[in-house]
């Protein structure tokens, strides 16, 4: 298992890179809302800033003091379940597994596991409702003991402790105007399958290139569609974790396909667009599957490495020709036996179910867009004017 503060940390190293930072020990102290803007007040180290943006996001957690602030109700139930997790070094445990200890027994249920790149290994356990006592790592190294019936396991430092009452809940909607809810602010839920951080990621991705379409010009209705697309997969989810945290109670749980979160969809969004003939295979609002291919130069490579970034990209199949000009933040691929690349394992026919002469629209979010034939380029136009991707460039 990866750290969390690992996972931070290369975001923070990649916000650095783009000329940004985390502010650090800043508050939002209150907000309003115009029809053209949001002003936030904000308390920090060198006192109070105003800041007029756009748009307001509201990540700041499952107490969020934003959705409060809109009056977004958060239904759902608490579910009396109370739980430690914490970063420790310790020793007595073999760091090439994960641990379980009294598997279906609720009260006792312990887990722990080695967390990649460190020294430390992350325990997770039930706790009694009652359970108010601080956990040092004497503390910690006797719970361990009276849990596990084992004296040789030894906590010798906590870097990291919380305990937490486990809830499930979902925000009643992700936009109010020009403010918007993301990751627990919007939707909590057991830890059960381990989604959270990668739910709440993906919320923020999926706002975010939007967002800044939006900001280009494009439709204020292409803000909507966040809510439409991602408020489903949250409920779920919820579904999906409290359902494991019924198999954990009675006695294991089983990591099948949907924790992996490959098959999250969103073939019933307002941005999907087909053709008629697509009865079958990948669907536009699916997940863009890789492919192996070949570049002219005989260059290995793989569709995944040319999908990376914040643009769109057109993958055209066989089309033996322009289909559209190019244009800033949109890049085309042409994918044949006489192209640029080179499809000489038959994967990306297969995964794409593409016949010669059609178009696949692939998101910036990685996600399937679209699929046209590629002599359509006024309908390709269109679709892709909705996301303020028309400024033609000289290439």
């Amino acid at each position: 298992m990866v750290p969390q503060n690992v996972t931070e940390t290369i975001m923070r190293e990649q916000l650095k890179a783009w000329g940004h930072r985390v502010e650090f020990g800043c508050e939002l102290r209150h907000f309003a809302q115009t029809p053209r803007t949001v002003t936030a007040y904000v308390a920090g180290p060198a006192g109070e800033e105003v800041i007029i943006a756009h748009y307001l996001i509201g990540a700041d957690g499952g107490g969020s003091f934003v959705r409060k602030k809109l009056g977004v109700s958060f239904p759902g139930r608490t579910l009396g379940i109370h739980a430690l997790v914490a970063d420790a070094s310790l020793s007595g445990l073999n760091r090439d597994v994960w641990h379980h200890f009294n598997d279906g027994d609720m009260t006792r249920m312990i887990t722990i596991c080695p967390l990649a790149g460190t020294q430390l290994f992350q325990i997770q356990a039930l706790l009694a409702p009652d359970d108010s006592q601080n956990f040092s790592a004497d503390v910690l190294t006797a719970f361990l003991t009276e849990r596990i019936g084992r004296t040789d396991v030894r906590i010798h430092s906590i870097p990291w402790v919380s305990k937490y009452q486990m809830n499930a809940r979902i925000a009643e909607h992700y936009r109010a105007g020009k403010v918007f809810l993301a990751g627990d602010a919007a939707h909590v839920h057991p830890p059960t399958g381990g989604q959270g951080l990668n739910t709440s990621i993906q919320d923020a991705y999926n706002l975010g290139w939007k967002m800044a379409a939006s900001l280009r010009g494009a439709g204020e209705e292409l803000l909507d569609s966040y809510e439409q697309e991602r408020r489903p997969v949250a409920e779920s989810l919820l579904h999906l974790s409290t359902r494991l945290l019924d198999s954990q109670k009675q006695g294991g749980i089983k990591r099948e396909r949907d924790v992996q979160q490959l098959d999250i969809q969103y073939t019933d969004s307002p941005l999907a667009h087909t053709l008629p003939e697509r009865q079958h295979g990948l669907q536009a609002g699916e997940r863009a599957p890789d492919a192996p291919l070949l570049g002219a130069g005989g260059q290995s490579l793989r569709l995944f490495q040319l999908l990376q970034g914040p643009d769109w990209n057109l993958l055209a199949y066989e089309t033996h020709g322009k289909v559209i000009d190019a244009r800033r933040g949109l890049r085309i691929h042409h994918i044949g036996e006489q192209d640029e690349l080179i499809d000489t394992l038959g994967h990306f026919r297969e995964s794409y179910h593409l016949a010669p002469g059609q178009c696949v629209v692939i998101r910036p979010d990685g996600y399937v867009g679209a699929f046209f034939h590629g002599k359509q380029s006024n309908d390709i136009e269109n679709y892709l004017s909705r996301f303020a991707i028309g400024i033609k460039d000289e290439y």
